[in-house]
């Protein structure tokens, strides 16, 4: 007879929960309404408040929550004020799970409640120490439901976007590829567009490359909505190594003379010697003058010729990559779901699709 199989380690068991906890409300939303009201009325009226306290914190805690209590159900006499063994493992892994069900999420919960201490309770978010103590005292019946009940409220937040397709990679031909994008551009979008597709085409180049990884170059883009200065970065898209600028691209849907002077600052803010334009070029008259007062060097690119040659150097793997990343960007940084869906059906419109 074979040996049997190890049993899955804690931290897999508790993403295994997580996950399939969330997935029982996440396809039948009344079902989940109705959860959510009668879990509500009978759950301890403290461990109510407390969670509707936590909610409204950043959305670390409420993940810290979600797996500290799976961490209690899964081991006995845990301490749900200290962060289990593999926590950061399966805040990870329940990070990429919630991503693919276009919930909202952190990457790291622990990163922001909990980093080089064990300790969660930490005085920062009163609700949320208060209830990891209530949790403490709770019978496994009453933590169950507040599993429930936080799953059900978690799927309620699921945005109804259509999944990224799986691509035929032989037709991902220059032509095509470029076929779509410039059907991408056509489409008005504030930008978005424009911005999402310089920062997967560089991301997806720079991999085949073998530039990224550890120590190598990392694309950062920020949320279509975001000014710079909120979102902590000095453009639209950066090119990165570790926390060091080395490159920045300020993107426009527009005429490239309205990114001039936001450009230039840019680049004094990052200390670069240059920086980039990416807009709609027909000309560039009057730069040189524009450029008389400044030492910084700016170039100025169209931004469908600049994709365009993006496109031509990759191979036909790397042009699927960056149509995923295009995709990740438009779903994750972006708040309108129908801009969503309608690259899914760019993409198949334009016979990328398997």
């Amino acid at each position: 007879m074979g040996e049997s199989p190890a049993p899955a380690r804690v931290s897999q068991r508790v993403i295994d929960r997580l996950v399939a906890s969330v997935d029982r409300h996440l396809n039948e939303p009344d079902a989940a309404r109705a959860a959510v009201e009668t879990l509500r009325a009978e759950l301890d009226s403290r461990a109510i408040e407390l969670l509707d306290g936590t909610l409204k914190a950043p959305i670390s805690y409420r993940d810290g929550v979600f797996i500290q209590l799976a961490f209690g159900l899964e081991e006995a006499s845990f301490d749900h004020t200290h962060k289990g063994e593999g926590g950061r493992s399966s805040a990870g892994k329940f990070a990429t799970a919630l991503a693919e069900r276009h919930i909202p999420f952190v990457k790291d919960a622990y990163q922001n409640i909990g980093k080089n201490s064990p300790n969660l309770a930490r005085g920062n978010v009163a609700s949320f120490d208060d209830l990891l103590r209530w949790m403490n005292g709770a019978p496994e019946a009453e933590r169950l439901k507040l599993l429930d009940l936080l799953s059900a409220t978690v799927a309620l937040t699921a945005r109804p976007v259509r999944p990224m397709p799986q691509l035929a990679r032989a037709e991902l031909t220059f032509a095509k590829v470029v076929g779509l994008l410039d059907a991408l551009l056509a489409t008005p979008s504030g930008g978005a567009h424009e911005q999402f597709a310089v920062a997967a085409f560089l991301e997806a180049l720079i991999d085949e490359f073998g530039q990224g990884g550890v120590g190598g170059l990392a694309v950062r883009t920020k949320n279509i909505n975001a000014a710079d200065a909120s979102a902590g970065t000095a453009a639209d898209v950066q090119v990165m190594r570790g926390n060091r600028i080395e490159e920045a691209f300020e993107v426009s849907a527009s005429d490239w003379r309205g990114k001039l002077a936001q450009a230039i600052q840019a680049a004094r803010n990052a200390d670069l010697p240059r920086v980039h334009i990416l807009a709609y070029v027909d000309n560039l008259d009057g730069l040189a003058e524009s450029l008389q007062a400044t030492t910084t060097d700016v170039t100025v690119i169209d931004v469908r010729v600049f994709l365009r040659s993006l496109a031509a150097v990759m191979k036909k793997p790397a042009r699927e990559v960056a149509l995923r990343l295009l995709y990740d960007h438009i779903e994750r940084k972006q708040p309108d779901i129908e801009r969503v869906n309608a690259y899914v059906e760019l993409l198949g419109r334009h016979a990328l699709t398997a």
